[in-house]
């Protein structure tokens, strides 16, 4: 009878070795553009979203604060990400610089690759279903 102990039922192993893999997946075929997975979600939001705060930025990848600004610091140094105080003086802006817009384009041919790689891994109809059951559950916010 497997114990509370059992690595085999526990839900954060078996999340974590899915998501190390995923990003190792990822990862690999962003590498040509010079990109990782975590560097191509916070580029890909701020194109859609134009400009964001970056707390809802934060919010929107369900990272800390502070653990975000350390993220986007080499995006900046690469002149693909801006940030500077908003009006206000006490929040900060988090917008896509014209050659941040140009490494999405650049990335998303190779973010498709990897996502057609992950479904000839598990199969599309399930790559879909798992991902709809993970949005589903919302647990990030």
């Amino acid at each position: 009878m497997p114990t509370p102990t059992d690595p085999h039922l526990c839900y954060a192993l078996a999340a974590r070795q899915n998501a190390r893999h995923l990003s190792r997946l990822y990862d690999s075929h962003l590498a040509p553009a010079g990109l990782s997975v975590s560097q191509f979600s916070i580029l890909s939001l701020l194109q859609a979203y134009q400009s964001l705060k970056i707390t809802s930025l934060a919010e929107m990848l369900s990272m800390e604060r502070t653990t975000l600004v350390r993220a986007l610091k080499p995006l900046q140094a690469a002149g693909w990400v801006v940030a500077g105080r908003a009006d206000s003086g006490r929040s900060f802006d988090v917008t896509l610089s014209p050659s941040g817009v140009a490494k999405v384009v650049e990335a998303v041919p190779l973010w498709e690759n990897a996502q057609a790689a992950f479904e000839r891994e598990v199969g599309q109809d399930r790559a879909v279903r798992m991902r709809d059951q993970i949005l589903e559950l919302n647990l990030g916010g």
